[in-house]
Order: structure tokens, then C-alpha cells, then sequence
């Protein structure tokens, strides 16, 4: 995982994923940039990290109680987002922070939703959302965003497309260690509703890192559930994913309507997958769970890319191809490379500056949801961003966009979604990223070693890296 040397350590998430302990409430996530890349490669499409702990995949949507959740893993860098996802294990320096940069595809794929979104999840903010909430409390505890807010470029051009397209009830961020609710208003044909955006601090003492929100009674059974839409669009889009360092090639417009699902697309995956659509409960281990016994120091085997069983059989089931498949041979789980390198898992002084709460701020209680517009460049290292994301066919007119696995009119019916009630917060923190050299094929981009001596650059924000949280990371 991409961290400074001192957060290297072992925490207690192996307890979990070694069945030592069980979380004691269904918890959904999505990725950020600070995660186990190996780990949640296996899952593309989700999947259990550990009992009772789904992991949403790329971007997915799912459904408990009748509520509709989906999400978005990673956060934007213009230099990554139009490219496949080629990282997969052993990770260099640059991989191991690529491989958690949210790519076209993915968005694109929510893109085509067209029922109602609860809730959503991004690690990054959409573009533009700090400005329907207090920014002077936001300045007063994060003073040094200010410059990014004031030339609207600080977040996620994609989430910001998300939420003015999806408009869904909630939208929860994170990643820049703070708390920050926000009302997003939503001009729609039946007048003007809202997004409640929530965004976190980070898990430490005197942080507001945890709010309960009352989303109302459940209208079906409390169990997980694939979402019938999306399994369809996962299907449909199947042959649209690209798995090289290479641009992806997208639909245009026109093109678009071959890959959102009809009714007929959606029945045809809910005779697969049941109806509801129950999420297997078939998690397995992969990886040997981690030992707390042995010595600090040790030789651990550096690990092949392991295929997931949960993955095997969620694409069996839809009929699509399994991503995580290369040309090079994959292992077996539990099956390790035979070329080990030392490792120092000791850690060094994992201190945290611990800062002074926010001001609270309330956010009102309409239970309206719809969606507003915002694009513009992201996160620490472009600010040409947006430019290159509203250019996504260029440089590709070689490219032949491959079929839909089965076409329709985009005559999907909306149904209702559930009324909520409700209140808002936000967290997390930026760091900086190594690109990808133009030209590495996905076959040795794994093995790619530094040749020459990289200039230095300044960055524009390095103040985000240097911050109070003291979780700068190194970045060339």
C-alpha cells in the first residue's frame, strides 16, 4: 500500500479477514489511497474482503433494505483516467499508486444508470461541493485548501459529472481529513431537490469521524443484494474493459444506448442471479492471514497475482470474462512467487498531530434528492484535469469500439427510490502519485524499475502534503 514509511505497519484488519473477529454490522466500502491494491485487485467487481465486509469493487451498486447504494473507488489524476486498469501484482513505486486512480470506464459504466441512487460513496469530493456548505468553518480547520476552492479545482471532475447525473439522496466522501456536510441543490422537471452531502474526519481522538444517520424503515428484507441494473450493465459493458496502460475506447453519444439495459437485459441477468438477486455468501482466504507471532523482521515471499474464487463465479454467472486473468501465469491461492526480499515490518513513530474540531455545521432536513453539475480538475498534481477529461475521444479514432453482449433501447423504467430523512459530514487527505511512463505494456509495466534520474518537480499544492495530518508521501 502507498504510505509513508511510518504508517507501515500492521493494524487489525487481519483479525477480521482471518475470522479471529467478525464486524458486527454489514459494512460497505469503496477504495481509497491508502489501501492492500493486491488485495482488492482480486475483486473488480466486489466481493468480500471478510465476513460481513463487502467491498464495492471499481464502482458497483447494490441493494439492502430496499435502499440502493453505489460507488466509486480511488480518486482522480487526469494522467491515468483514461487508461485501463494494467497494475496488478508484484507493484513497483509507480503502480502501487496508480493502481488506485479511478478510471473512465468505471464512471462511465455509472453513467448509464438510470434508476434512482440512494446513497453514494466516493473517497475524493466531487468537484465544486464545498461550495454549498460553511467554507469558512471548512477554511478555518483546512486553511490551506483555500487556493484550490477558490479556482474550483479542488476534488473529482468525474464525481462531479456523478452527482449532477445521479442526484442521489446522500453522497458520503472522505480524503481530506476533515468533517464537511453540504446541501447540493438539483434543478429537476419536478422541481428543486437535493443531494446531502457528508464527508468525515479521520478515526482518531477529539475527530469527528462518525455520524448515524436515519435513513427510514427498510422496504424489503434486510440482506445484500445485487443490483438487477447494474448487473446488467456490468454485462453489457463487459467488452468495453481495458486491462493495458493503453486509452480506453468509449462510446460516443450515439453509441451509448447499445449499452444501457432494456428490460429485457435486466430480466435476463435476474434469471441468473435470482430474484431478489442475493449476494453469494461464499468469501474465502487467499492470502495466508497475517501471524502476529513471528518476529518483526522476517523474509516474506513476494505474492503473484491470486484469482479470487468470489470473482471466478460472479462471472461465470453473468457470462463475461474475468479481468483479473493475464497472459502471464496468475497463482493459485496461497501459492507464493519464489522470490523473496526482505521486508522491516517494524514501525517508526505512527504519531498523528491531533487538530481541533470544526465548528459544527447543520444541514437542514428536506428529504428531496437530485443532482447538480461540476467539473473541473482534481486532486494535488493537474490542473489540467478537466481538459483532458472532456476530451476522451482524442488521440483515438484507430480505436474500434467493440459490441454491446447484448443490445436494447434505453427504455428502462424508473421505480421509485426510498424517502429519507436525515442529517451530513467529510474526511480524508491527498498525496502525491509517480506517473506511469508513456509506452509500458501491461506485460512488463509489473517489473518496471527506474532507469535515469528524474528531475524534481515543485508541486502546486505541496502544502496539502505537508499539512497538520503529517502523512506526507514522496513524489517525484
Amino acid at each position: 500500500m502507498a504510505v509513508p514509511p511510518k504508517y507501515r505497519h500492521m493494524e487489525t484488519f487481519y483479525k477480521y479477514y482471518s475470522g479471529e473477529k467478525k464486524a458486527p454490522v454489514l459494512t460497505i466500502f469503496i477504495g481509497g489511497n491508502h489501501e492492500a491494491s493486491n488485495h482488492l485487485w482480486e475483486l473488480p467487481y466486489g466481493g468480500w474482503v471478510a465476513p460481513n465486509i463487502f467491498y464495492l469493487g471499481y464502482s458497483g451498486v447494490v441493494n439492502y433494505g430496499g435502499i440502493r447504494i453505489g460507488g466509486l473507488s480511488g480518486i482522480y489524476k487526469g494522467h491515468d483516467y483514461h487508461k485501463g486498469h494494467f497494475e496488478r501484482p508484484p507493484y513497483n513505486d509507480s503502480t502501487v499508486r496508480s493502481a488506485y486512480h479511478v478510471r473512465s470506464f468505471d464512471v462511465f459504466m455509472l453513467k448509464l444508470i438510470s434508476q434512482p441512487i440512494d446513497i453514494f460513496m466516493s473517497h475524493d469530493w466531487p468537484l465544486g461541493v464545498y461550495h454549498h456548505g460553511n467554507l469558512e468553518a471548512l477554511y478555518r480547520f483546512k486553511g490551506f485548501l483555500r487556493p484550490e476552492i477558490e479556482r474550483n479545482t479542488l476534488g473529482s471532475p468525474p464525481a462531479g459529472e456523478l452527482l449532477s447525473l445521479l442526484k442521489p439522496k446522500y453522497w458520503f466522501a472522505a480524503h481530506l481529513h476533515t468533517k464537511f456536510p453540504a446541501l447540493v441543490p438539483h434543478d429537476c422537471q419536478d422541481g428543486l431537490k437535493f443531494t446531502k452531502f457528508l464527508a468525515l474526519d479521520k478515526c482518531l481522538p477529539r475527530r469527528e469521524f462518525l455520524q448515524v444517520i436515519d435513513v427510514g424503515p427498510a422496504q424489503a428484507p434486510l440482506e445484500l443484494t445485487y443490483d438487477p441494473e447494474w448487473l446488467a450493465i456490468t454485462k453489457l459493458t463487459s467488452t468495453l474493459n481495458n486491462a493495458t496502460p493503453r486509452l480506453t475506447s468509449l462510446p460516443n453519444a450515439q453509441q451509448t444506448s447499445q449499452f444501457r439495459p432494456d428490460g429485457k437485459a435486466v430480466e435476463e441477468v435476474a434469471k441468473v442471479f435470482g430474484n431478489p438477486p442475493k449476494v453469494l455468501d461464499n468469501f474465502e482466504i487467499t492470502s495466508a492471514p497475517y501471524n502476529p507471532h513471528v518476529p518483526k523482521k522476517t523474509k516474506i515471499s513476494q505474492v503473484l497475482p491470486v484469482i479470487n474464487p468470489q470473482t471466478e463465479t460472479f462471472c461465470t454467472m453473468l457470462g463475461i470474462n474475468n479481468p483479473c486473468y493475464l497472459e502471464k501465469k496468475c497463482a493459485t491461492p496461497l501459492t507464493p512467487c519464489p522470490n523473496p526480499e526482505e521486508i522491516d515490518l517494524s514501525d517508526g513513530d505512527d504519531d498523528c498531530v491531533l487538530q481541533g474540531n470544526p465548528d459544527e455545521i447543520d444541514v437542514g432536513d428536506d428529504d428531496d434528492d437530485d443532482e447538480t453539475m461540476h467539473i473541473s480538475s482534481s486532486d494535488a498534481d493537474t490542473n489540467t484535469g478537466a481538459n483532458n477529461m472532456n476530451k476522451p475521444n482524442q488521440n483515438r479514432s484507430h480505436l474500434e469500439l467493440p459490441k454491446p453482449m447484448n443490445t436494447g433501447p434505453s427504455s428502462m423504467e424508473h421505480t421509485c427510490s426510498v424517502s429519507f430523512a436525515d442529517d451530513t459530514s467529510q474526511t480524508d487527505i491527498k498525496e502525491s502519485e509517480r506517473t506511469m511512463p508513456e509506452g509500458v505494456s501491461h506485460e512488463d509495466s509489473s517489473v518496471l524499475e527506474p532507469q535515469k534520474k528524474v528531475m524534481k518537480l515543485k508541486r502546486r499544492n505541496q502544502s496539502l502534503y505537508t499539512s497538520n495530518d503529517n502523512e506526507q508521501d514522496s513524489d517525484n
